[in-house]
């Protein structure tokens, strides 16, 4: 993931990482230890401590009941815009084991990164 995001340095290209309580280990310490490990160009990160959006997410990705949308890499198009519910991304993959969503390969998500940054670059 790490070069994932620094190999682009493109100003359209924007990463948000949500850290949150979804194992045992999860605090904000560890959250900060994570973004100095993910630290790239056009990235935040933030720490919540709650689940509540993993739980909204959940809903979104059309998750089986009871589970949480963590370790999950969304694509959204440009100009794409939350209101109260996360928006359904344009893409996405994910690391839980469940039917919904791509499992999660770099290679595959470099390529739609790459198809929507041509894409937005587009008049």
């Amino acid at each position: 993931m790490q070069l994932l995001l620094t190999q682009h340095r493109d100003p359209n290209l924007r990463s948000y990482f949500v850290w949150g309580p979804f194992i045992r280990s999860d605090n904000e310490a560890a959250a900060r230890e994570n973004a100095q490990r993910f630290a790239a160009p056009n990235s935040m990160h933030f720490w919540t401590p709650t689940p509540k959006l993993g739980e909204d997410l959940s809903a979104t990705l059309r998750l089986p009941a009871g589970r949480t949308a963590w370790d999950v890499f969304l694509l959204y198009k440009k100009r794409t815009f939350w209101d109260s519910s996360p928006p359904a991304p344009a893409y996405w993959q994910q690391q839980l084991e469940v039917v919904q969503g791509d499992p999660y390969d770099v290679t595959v998500f470099d390529a739609h990164i790459v198809r929507a940054l041509e894409s937005a670059s587009r008049p």
